[in-house]
């Protein structure tokens, strides 16, 4: 008796043989749960996925995984976990051009620096084919060379300043690059190495970059201290970025969670709805002989349902639509909208599984206290509740 009449009660709060009414507040609270979900999972997604592409920008172009700091040759690929190995150098310089001047940081990179890797971080114009002229060429950001108001095959002068000496150089833009993250290009010019070496006479800064395998950074860190190597990550060469990225990262997880705990709070409301419309149901009963574990069951099922096939909804449905956020993100960036110059807009969409997981578990728990709390008021339902007096 007990299984068949707890089924059917919940068969029927589910809006299953109910009216039209109840089927209306079923699918309500259905859909506004699921709208809920989908925006925190999209939210966390998109942050997520902008923050590791901020990181792969600064990692691959900026400084590589890892920085060994030595200038003796030195072979690297008995590392198993290295994909990649470049010898640069690196000094700052101001620039100049004839209408602006700026402080950059000038990196000295070999022929095959801008690996497949690199490169698909990277949107390159027409390179300038020199014809006569024997000056030195170097790589612009179209930022930086926005703000110099030059071209490619436009001239500027590198003024390199030492302790000794001040030193002017004039060169040719070879290229503009852009990565689409202008934070980084601002202020970062690629030249050949050989000249860094040749202008700055071996005071600039030389070291091996190294690119790993994404998940195997802390371990061949680890493996190239033991060998006595002085290495440093992109993360520690940019401190205050990564800082930066990784508060972001869990402040916006934080602010996810509190609207999953505001979300199982309402869905106690539900239950409590259901209640208080059902006071005259449940009073009758209980006089057939119904428990009140029974009924308190049966709601408490009931809620969790509608919670959980809109959790797991909701979840599907904020991933389909960031997995689906490239084109949108392709055509706001080719619009330039100023407000949005210093946002990355061009970054491939991970799947945070653990912070997905946070988050559905928090609504979900906050759910069970709060519905399990709210179904205290069926035991203060009396059975003469269901008598009609005239």
């Amino acid at each position: 008796m007990k299984q068949p009449l707890f089924a059917l009660l919940v068969k029927r709060k589910l809006g299953f043989g109910a009216n039209r009414a109840a089927k209306r507040r079923i699918l309500f609270n259905l859909l506004l749960i699921t709208l809920v979900v989908s925006a925190l999972v999209f939210a966390q997604m998109f942050v997520v996925s902008m923050s590791k592409g901020i990181a792969d920008k600064y990692a691959l172009l900026g400084n590589g995984h890892l920085q060994v700091h030595t200038t003796e040759p030195v072979d690297f690929f008995p590392y198993s976990n290295v994909i990649d190995v470049q010898k640069v150098g690196q000094s700052y310089a101001l620039i100049y051009s004839p209408s602006a001047n700026k402080m950059v940081r000038l990196k000295g990179v070999g022929d095959s620096y801008f690996s497949e890797l690199r490169s698909e971080q990277l949107t390159m114009g027409e390179p300038y084919v020199q014809s006569e002229s024997n000056l030195p060429q170097i790589l612009l950001s179209t930022t930086l060379a926005s703000t110099l108001d030059v071209q490619i095959g436009d001239r500027v002068a590198l003024m390199l300043v030492s302790q000794s000496s001040i030193r002017p150089q004039l060169c040719i833009v070879q290229n503009l690059y852009d990565s689409g993250y202008q934070e980084l290009d601002a202020n970062l010019v690629f030249s050949d190495y050989e000249l860094m070496a040749r202008l700055f006479q071996g005071k600039e800064e030389t070291y091996y970059e190294l690119l790993v395998e994404g998940d195997a950074l802390e371990q061949t860190k680890r493996e190239l201290k033991a060998d006595g190597y002085a290495v440093t990550s992109w993360d520690e060469e940019n401190y205050a970025v990564a800082t930066n990225l990784n508060t972001s990262r869990q402040a916006v997880l934080g602010v996810m969670v509190a609207v999953a705990i505001l979300c199982g709070y309402f869905i106690s409301e539900l239950s409590r709805e259901l209640v208080e419309d059902d006071k005259y149901k449940i009073a009758m009963l209980t006089l057939l002989g119904a428990t009140k574990r029974i009924i308190r069951r049966s709601y408490f099922s009931t809620v969790m349902v509608v919670t959980l096939v809109s959790v797991l909804l909701g979840t599907l449905l904020g991933m389909a639509f960031a997995l689906n956020l490239s084109p949108l993100l392709s055509s706001i960036a080719a619009r330039s909208i100023p407000s949005l110059a210093y946002y990355l807009l061009d970054f491939s969409i991970v799947i945070p599984w653990l912070d997905i997981l946070i988050i559905t578990l928090v609504l979900v728990g906050v759910s069970v206290i709060s519905v399990l709390f709210s179904l205290r008021r069926v035991a203060m339902i009396e059975p003469i509740s269901c008598a009609h007096f005239d």
